[in-house]
This record gives structure tokens, C-alpha cells and sequence, in this order.
């Protein structure tokens, strides 16, 4: 019983440790993980509480390690561990210290004597810790006099522990390990800090180049959405009616639409890269040297005199993905993410009012916003009520040739919510008479055209779904403005880059080097090559 009670009293520690502003944090979280709106979540919610538990079991049998060198390590490891996330919880942030705080103290380490303004709440973290250990000091002295735990148990609970840690902080891109105990979040964080090896290296875009004439358009608006494969919209001939809205908007002046154009890559992190400093394979062949030295768009557009935002419904909180860094950040003027449980059929609708708002005023603004779209798994893209085509797959599972009618009904549903709804309302409220809208998306994908269970960023066997994306523009006049090429009607997403500088007035002496914009088209053999960079390789495939 006593061992019973012991346990408990650390494992209620580390849940009162984990947010000294809100000491029911991570019972939310875990609500938030079981919450229906997220089939994945069950999963992470036996990792979240197996983790706690095994970490605080951990704990209690170093308590009772016999050696005091190791325990007074132990010990010491514990009070800086917890110090740093105490500093952090009382910078403001609900759960301490986190992949993101990690890159922040990695990029200004050399500003760290800015810290010195920070002394009041430095010192309260050290006590607050300090007293966190001694508590710990105290339950050894007091229950622990016969110290002789197995260390093979010790072992294996500790690795236990981490292992609750990293599993979600590896599979789930780091997000979720922000909610562990600071004993094991930290060591994990380092770890995780080491395989992804951010580039810290600030972009400089060339102080002679400016913007030589008027900008065409007030308000420039990028839409990047998540894994829409562009064959499966109907206004693109697809069977099932995935888009009869756009099909509508399409017979008037207000839509461009440049059909199926290549990705320039399979995955949402190189693609959205590419699209943000202009990449492209065609002119800019090495991938590993300019995915750091490109300067971004939002650059260009700051120096056209553009006010730079970026409204990210898919990330969570505050968090910088896509391989952007906090130098990239310091260009965007407004960075919106949303909360963790944000229901995510909901994430996108959230950005459409504010993006409508600055289309009306006065401002110029380029605004990117990077959409939840239809992201895997598909049944959390559309709400019930809006479920057309059936039957669908409910679950996490089943990618299988079985399902193969379940989850293309599924993906179908998704897009006729998460594209066709969306765009039409967001045209609906926009002024176009000053503003232009380019829709496009990261990626397509592979719905078990093969065997392999992965929708996109295959190395091997890759199908051509995968680099398949819509294009479309929408402007008052956007017919009259671009004519699609009926011999050669072949476009990249890649093109949007090019584009829209020239259309913030820059010449074509600044616009050439980054490849043909929308208003030039490829040849059918430069269509069927398409970029992309993963595992460490970069290649041209057709």
C-alpha cells in the first residue's frame, strides 16, 4: 500500500509540474486526443497515459537506487530538466518547453545575454525546481532507507518511459511530446532536434532588387491545400460531381482553371518549400544548396511594399513546419496558426472571414494560407451531415483493395467540403476587383493505384496521382488575364512563383530565373517530368 501511495504522489507531481498556470492541462489533453473528430487519437491517448505512468514509475525506483553518485546525478539532471520548463511555463508558455523553444534557443544562442531581462523569472524557475527536487530528496531520505531496486526493472521502465516520448514525437512531427513530463520531453526534443537538424542560416534576398513598376493587384492571395490529387475534381473530368460549384464559376469571367498540373514534389514539406522560395527543378537544379539560400516570397513581397501574412490551419499552435525557420518567420508580418483541438473539418473555414476582411480594405497584403484540406485520414475532413458519396470508411484503417470503393467515396466527400465549398465561399466574399486568388496543392495522391498502404511521399513505385494537383486563379477579370495554351496545355504549380512577382511589379530580369510563369506553358516532354527530394536524394522523374 505504501508503495501504492508513493507512486502516486510522484505521478500527481509530474501532472501538477506539467502546467503550473493550469494544473488540469493534461487532462484536457488527453480529452482532446479522445475526442471522436480524431480517429488517430486513441492511439496517442494510451501513449500520453502509458508514458506518464511509466515515467513516474521510473522515478520511484530511482528513488531507491543504491548508489547516492548515481542518485545525486539523477538529481542534478532533474533540477535543470525541470528549471528550464518551469522558465518556460512562466514565459507564458501553458506547457513548457518544446521543439519550438528548442529551435528558438539553438537560433539566438548568441543573443543569450538577453536572458539577463528575464532574471526575475529565472529565479523563480530555479526555486520552483529546486523546491520540485527537494521533494524528491525528501521521499528518498524518509521511504527509501533499504535502497536495492532490480536495475534490469529500472532499465526497462526508464526506456519505457522515454519510449511513450518519442513514439509520438517522431511519428506526429514532434507536436506531441510538448505535453510529457520535462524528465523525458527534453532528452527527446535533443534527439529529435539532431535527426531533423533545422537550417538556421538566414535567406538574403539582393539589396538592387526591387519591384520596377506598379503592382497589378492590392491583394495577392496564395491557397495551398493538402493532398488534393487534381484528377479527382470533377470540373477536371472526374465521374463523381466533387466540384459542381466551381464547375458553375468557371462559366464566368472570375476563374482560370489550368486543369491537372505537376506538384513539384510528393510531399508536403519539399512542395510547400518549393512553392515558398520558387524552386524549380527546371532552373534551379540543386535542390540541397538552394532550399537554404533562396530567398521567399514573402521577402519579395516586403520589398514591394506588401504587409506579409501566414495563415496555417493545418499546423498546430504556433508551430513552424514545411522547413520554414524562425529567420522565414521574421518576414511575415502575421503568423496565425490555431489550437491543438480544433475540430479539423472546421480549421480552414476559420482563416475565410479574415482573408475576405483584408481583400476589402485599403492595404496591400500577400497573404499565404496553408490549408488543412484533405488530409489523411479523409473522414475528418467534411462533416457528417455533408457526406454525399457512400459508402465510407470510418476508421484509421482499412487501406486495402477491399476498401479501395470506401476510401475513394471517402477522399471524394473530402473534396467536394474542403475545395469546393471552401473556394466558392471564400470567392463569394472577396472583392476580386483588386484581388487574385491562386488555388493549388502540395500534393496529389495514391489511393491503392499500387499495393503500398501510403497515400504520397513514396520513394519507390511512385504513381503519378501523387505530383497531380489542381491549379485554378480567381480575379474579376482572371480570363481575360490568362489564356490557357490549347496546343500545349501543360502548367506547374511551380509557375505560381514567377508569377505573382511579376505581378508585384518586378521585371522579368528578376522573374526569368525562377522558370516560365502562367502565361507561358511547357511542352508535353517537359510535362511529364516532375521533381522531388526525399531520403537525402533529389531527382528528375518521368
Amino acid at each position: 500500500m505504501k508503495r501504492f501511495l508513493i507512486f502516486s504522489f510522484i505521478l500527481l507531481l509530474l501532472v501538477l509540474a506539467q502546467s503550473i498556470h493550469d494544473p488540469m492541462y493534461i487532462f484536457r489533453q488527453a480529452q482532446s486526443y479522445a475526442m471522436p473528430y480524431d480517429l488517430r487519437g486513441n492511439g496517442i491517448l494510451l501513449m500520453y497515459l502509458g508514458g506518464y505512468m511509466f515515467v513516474a514509475y521510473a522515478l520511484y525506483l530511482i528513488l531507491g537506487i543504491k548508489s547516492n553518485k548515481i542518485f545525486t546525478v539523477f538529481l542534478g539532471i532533474f533540477f535543470i530538466f525541470y528549471a528550464v520548463d518551469f522558465f518556460m511555463q512562466l514565459l507564458g508558455t501553458v506547457y513548457g518547453f518544446s521543439y519550438n523553444e528548442f529551435i528558438l534557443a539553438v537560433h539566438e544562442a548568441a543573443n543569450a545575454r538577453n536572458l539577463l531581462s528575464y532574471l526575475d523569472d529565472i529565479l523563480y524557475a530555479v526555486i520552483v525546481s529546486l523546491l520540485f527536487t527537494l521533494v524528491f530528496l525528501f521521499l528518498r531520505m524518509k521511504f527509501f532507507k533499504k535502497r536495492s531496486p532490480s536495475f534490469k526493472t529500472l532499465t526497462a521502465f526508464t526506456i519505457l518511459g522515454f519510449l511513450g516520448t518519442a513514439v509520438p514525437a517522431y511519428t506526429c512531427d514532434h507536436v506531441t511530446h510538448k505535453v510529457y513530463p520535462a524528465f523525458t520531453k527534453i532528452p527527446v526534443i535533443s534527439l529529435v532536434y539532431l535527426r531533423h537538424k533545422p537550417q538556421v542560416k538566414k535567406r538574403i534576398l539582393d539589396e538592387n532588387i526591387h519591384s520596377s513598376s506598379k503592382e497589378k493587384f492590392q491583394n495577392i492571395i496564395w491557397v495551398i491545400d493538402e493532398s488534393i490529387t487534381g484528377t479527382y475534381l470533377s470540373i477536371n473530368g472526374y465521374e463523381k460531381e466533387t466540384t459542381p460549384n466551381l464547375e458553375k464559376l468557371d462559366k464566368t469571367d472570375k476563374m482560370v482553371n489550368f486543369g491537372v498540373v505537376n506538384s513539384v514534389s510528393n510531399c508536403s514539406s519539399t512542395s510547400n518549400l518549393s512553392l515558398r522560395i520558387g524552386l524549380n527543378p527546371k532552373t534551379i537544379p540543386d535542390f540541397d544548396k538552394n532550399m537554404y539560400d533562396l530567398p521567399t516570397i514573402f521577402q519579395y513581397a516586403k520589398r514591394a511594399g506588401y504587409t506579409t501574412w501566414l495563415l496555417d490551419t493545418q499546423s498546430p499552435k504556433g508551430y513552424l513546419q514545411n522547413y520554414m525557420s524562425l529567420y522565414d518567420k521574421n518576414d511575415i508580418d502575421h503568423f496565425e496558426t490555431l489550437d491543438d483541438d480544433t475540430v479539423p473539418h472546421t480549421r480552414d473555414s476559420t482563416m475565410i472571414k479574415k482573408i475576405q476582411n483584408l481583400t476589402k480594405g485599403n492595404g496591400k497584403n500577400f497573404i499565404v494560407t496553408v490549408k488543412f484540406g484533405a488530409h489523411w485520414p479523409y473522414i475528418l475532413d467534411f462533416p457528417k451531415e455533408n457526406t454525399v458519396f457512400t459508402p465510407v470508411i470510418e476508421t484509421t484503417y482499412g487501406m486495402t483493395m477491399e476498401n479501395k470503393e470506401k476510401q475513394i467515396n471517402t477522399y471524394s466527400n473530402a473534396i467536394l467540403y474542403a475545395t469546393d465549398h471552401y473556394l466558392t465561399e471564400l470567392v463569394k466574399g472577396s472583392d476580386l476587383s483588386k484581388s487574385i486568388i491562386f488555388y493549388t496543392s502540395d500534393h496529389g495522391q495514391n489511393l491503392l493505384e499500387t499495393e503500398g498502404k501510403i497515400t504520397h511521399c513514396n520513394n519507390d513505385n511512385i504513381v503519378r496521382n501523387e505530383v497531380s494537383v489542381p491549379l485554378m486563379v480567381f480575379q474579376d477579370k482572371a480570363k481575360e488575364l490568362f489564356q490557357i495554351d490549347s496546343e500545349h496545355p501543360y502548367y506547374s504549380h511551380v509557375q505560381i512563383f514567377p508569377t505573382t512577382l511579376q505581378l508585384m511589379g518586378y521585371d522579368m530580369n528578376v522573374t526569368k530565373k525562377y522558370g516560365k510563369t502562367l502565361w507561358e506553358s511547357f511542352n508535353e516532354e517537359e510535362n511529364r517530368e516532375f521533381f522531388i527530394y526525399v531520403s537525402g536524394r533529389t531527382q528528375i522523374y518521368k
